[in-house]
């Protein structure tokens, strides 16, 4: 089960920061809460991604992707076991073969997947993180162009969030150093924890190029 919207929520002067709110503002804060977030959309909507799953018999694009991986994997499993490398040049591929297999097998199995968003590290559902994978992969193709670039604008927005906020922690930083923050916050050292990837919304967008496969290894 996923941890409630304001489980993580910081406290503003050592409550809750709903506390600070009257009335009339409260009001509209919780009917926004209650309706779905844009990213509650974004999952519903790559979740629906055609050509996802096996379809009259055909299979659908994770299943290629899957044995693809499996292929790709297996090439580079060859390259660290090449008798005419040496000890250092195997080693080095060995642990890079490990590292590549690890983490593919956190997307292919839908366990990890789960066990990641459990731990805040994923936000989106495993099949709509097949869906995005699909439109990365295929973002040339005209049915994907649009998609991908809805992926991107999504991206910025974060990016742009993480901008605005590391500047706002520099000037912070210049104006009160370590002094304590309005709020009851720790002030910069604070601030500089909101530039982490806990506080991206579309954080899985930002991961998808982990488990690129080389354009020779795409599934048709």
């Amino acid at each position: 089960m996923r941890e409630s919207k304001n489980a993580q929520a910081p406290k503003y002067n050592a409550q809750h920061y709903k506390n600070v709110f009257c009335d009339g503002d409260l009001k509209a804060l919780n009917q926004t809460e209650d309706e779905k977030s844009l990213l509650t959309l974004i999952e519903s909507w790559l979740e629906r991604t055609p050509g996802l799953k096996s379809t009259s018999g055909d299979e659908g694009f994770w299943d290629k992707y899957e044995k693809s991986v499996k292929r790709y994997l297996s090439d580079l499993a060859k390259q660290a076991e090449d008798p005419s490398n040496s000890e250092d040049i195997a080693k080095q591929l060995l642990a890079e073969y490990h590292k590549t297999s690890d983490a593919f097998q956190s997307i292919l199995d839908p366990r990890q997947h789960e066990q990641h968003i459990r731990n805040g590290n994923r936000l989106l559902s495993h099949d709509a993180t097949k869906g995005a994978m699909m439109i990365y992969f295929y973002r040339d193709m005209p049915r994907f162009s649009q998609p991908y670039q809805l992926l991107t604008f999504l991206m910025d927005i974060d990016s742009l969030f993480t901008k605005w906020r590391y500047n706002h922690v520099l000037l912070v930083q210049r104006m009160l150093g370590a002094k304590q923050g309005t709020g009851g916050s720790s002030g910069y050292m604070y601030l500089r924890s909101t530039v982490s990837d806990r506080y991206k919304v579309f954080l899985d967008l930002f991961n998808l190029s982990t488990w690129l496969i080389p354009r020779e290894y795409i599934p048709s």
